[in-house]
């Protein structure tokens, strides 16, 4: 499939497999707002563990809400992070997520022949999802039907993604100029579904530049939203508070505070302004999901990314979101859940 299109998992018959699609191994990338990330998951049964973990920092500005500015930096820090681990190959199958993306549930006319079943998805995607109007890429995977009601059929029901060929082509243009070769595009929630794995309904969050918000369950991830609001919200809030440069304050927020001398006890209020809002539209998106979309309300949540990771964040989605939080730093191994779950495929 050429690597400019979106790529979604089939459909599992049972929790998403370890089997290979093929003897190439296939690095997960997530290109996020402060690092590269790449993992290869082990070729062993039960949950994954990574057999290659690798990230490099980017520069301030190369990835903004998502979308891949600067291509050559992009590119630099893949070749930074891929620098001496063997094993990885040359294929990568690559996350996106971003307000350029949009995921929708499709109820689906009673046709019965694949090419029928894809001319009414893209038929229906051009007119209910924005983003599909026009230069975009479409891809989906067919549900399981909806209950018949009273003397009815059952309903075909499809999960269409739509995404903007700008964004896709940023995120593959990176990679390509790595020397890498992008064999699949898949959203970031997909990734992090896969090294997740859920059994019950349960709420993701990748709190990363943006945030990816999706309810997945074991037949993957049927609800997605991104929050435009991240790291550099808490960043950009904290740099109007205390004068300092943004891009120095990100860099301390993750570590490295040689570039500001503001006070720290600034930081968890501002953390504490972004994650509040992030989990107000959180409650009102999973409210859309199950009035709207006949969801189930998710038991738990998963959270992920480098604003997942400072202090008091758990704490503060737990008060905020009433759920119990589980970081998945702890499932993937010391690796990126988001490029671990990448580097697998669902398979039937």
């Amino acid at each position: 499939m050429p690597s400019r299109q979106l790529t979604l998992p089939k459909m599992p018959k049972r929790l998403p497999s370890r089997r290979a699609q093929s003897t190439a191994p296939v690095a997960g990338i997530r290109i996020g707002a402060t690092h590269v990330s790449i993992a290869l998951a082990a070729p062993a049964a039960g949950p994954l563990a990574p057999r290659v973990a690798a990230s490099a920092p980017l520069p301030t500005g190369a990835v903004k809400n998502g979308e891949v500015i600067d291509a050559v930096a992009v590119a630099g820090a893949i070749r930074q992070a891929i620098a001496g681990h063997s094993g990885l190959g040359k294929q990568a199958r690559i996350g996106i997520g971003c307000q350029k993306v949009a995921v929708r549930v499709i109820d689906l006319p009673p046709v019965q022949r694949e090419e029928d079943i894809v001319a009414a998805v893209r038929m229906l995607a051009k007119e209910r999802i924005p983003t599909a109007a026009e230069n975009a890429l479409i891809d989906f995977r067919l549900l399981p039907d909806a209950p018949a009601e009273a003397g009815g059929a059952p309903t075909k029901r499809a999960l269409v993604v739509a995404a903007r060929r700008e964004l896709v082509d940023g995120h593959v243009a990176a990679v390509r100029a790595a020397g890498l070769d992008p064999v699949g595009v898949d959203l970031l929630a997909f990734g992090l579904s896969r090294c997740v794995r859920p059994t019950e309904p349960t709420l993701l969050l990748d709190l990363d530049g943006v945030t990816t918000l999706a309810v997945a369950g074991p037949d993957g991830c049927r609800f997605v939203r991104t929050i435009p609001a991240g790291i550099g919200t808490v960043a950009e809030d904290l740099a109007q508070r205390t004068a300092a440069d943004p891009a120095a304050v990100e860099a301390a927020l993750l570590g490295d505070r040689s570039g500001v001398d503001y006070d720290v006890a600034e930081e968890e209020p501002a953390v504490g302004r972004t994650i509040r809002a992030i989990a107000s539209t959180v409650r009102t998106s999973i409210d859309f999901h199950i009035e709207q979309e006949d969801g189930v309300a998710p038991a738990t949540c998963v959270i992920s990314g480098p604003l997942a990771a400072l202090p008091g964040v758990a704490a503060l989605l737990h008060e905020t979101l009433d759920l119990p939080i589980e970081l998945a730093g702890a499932l993937a191994g010391g690796a990126d859940p988001v490029a671990l779950g990448l580097s697998v495929e669902e398979v039937r």
